[in-house]
């Protein structure tokens, strides 16, 4: 074999080579080479070549470039100061907001105005002789000590007629075993009246309508906590349930109260 033979060989085998490894590496040739290009092309946009503007970091304002090359020996230096903005003439000049100054004015009630109510008349026709008494003590004869009234004791003689002070429905007709005989009315604003002291059997049973100024018992002497007092009515007023001072609602003749 002569040496072109085998030089050809060589050129042959070095082909073969070449072509199996193209034939195998072909697609990551192929990326290589399109990564290569996506490159370029990056390269020739972000130096601003092709696209009229100027490069990053870079001003496209001749006036800065003026300035630029006006830093160098030999050029006089030039100050540019941005031109104030002007507004345009048909663009309103802004108007300022008025404060807002807060009412103080209080505003009016809504509740109703208060009228003072109209008393009613005494359940019976007498004097006070022991009033109400529960922010201090009484002195009570018939007890010998000092103690709180829940009520008026209003002097009347046995058999005297007792009506009621208001209209109202009878919750209550009871014997207690210190106020005596007891006839509970219910008014209207939950209100109630306590008539105590009565002549047994009044007139009266639970349940019935009165109106006012209605008979509804007797003066008596059934009150044992209260015998040693000269002949009385003990007459209470509650709200809610809570003793107040009839006073505040009802007429009494007052003179020779003790």
């Amino acid at each position: 074999m002569d040496d072109k033979s085998v030089f050809r060989g060589k050129r042959v085998k070095r082909r073969l080579r070449i072509s199996i490894f193209l034939r195998r590496n072909a697609l990551f040739i192929a990326v290589i080479f399109g990564l290569a290009v996506l490159g370029g092309v990056s390269a020739f946009i972000l130096s601003g070549k092709g696209t009229g503007e100027a490069p990053a970091g870079r001003s496209s304002d001749e006036r800065l470039s003026e300035a630029e090359n006006s830093k160098s020996p030999g050029r006089t230096q030039i100050t540019v100061r941005p031109t104030p903005s002007e507004p345009s003439a048909g663009t309103p000049e802004p108007t300022a907001k008025p404060t807002l100054i807060p009412d103080m004015t209080p505003a009016p009630s809504q509740e109703p105005a208060r009228t003072e109510a109209v008393k009613w008349n005494s359940p019976v026709k007498g004097r006070i002789i022991r009033g109400y008494a529960m922010d201090c003590l009484i002195y009570s004869k018939t007890l010998g000590q000092w103690m709180t009234h829940r009520g008026v004791d209003i002097a009347a003689p046995k058999g005297e007629e007792v009506r009621a002070v208001e209209k109202g429905t009878v919750v209550k007709v009871y014997d207690d075993d210190m106020m005596g005989t007891t006839v509970i009315i219910a008014h209207e604003g939950g209100l109630s009246s306590v008539y105590s002291g009565l002549r047994r059997d009044p007139p009266v049973k639970e349940g019935d309508a009165v109106g006012s100024r209605a008979l509804i018992g007797y003066v008596g002497d059934t009150a044992i906590s209260e015998c040693a007092e000269e002949s009385h009515l003990h007459f209470e007023l509650m709200r809610d349930g809570a003793p107040i001072d009839p006073r505040t609602a009802v007429l009494f003749t007052t003179e020779g109260e003790n």
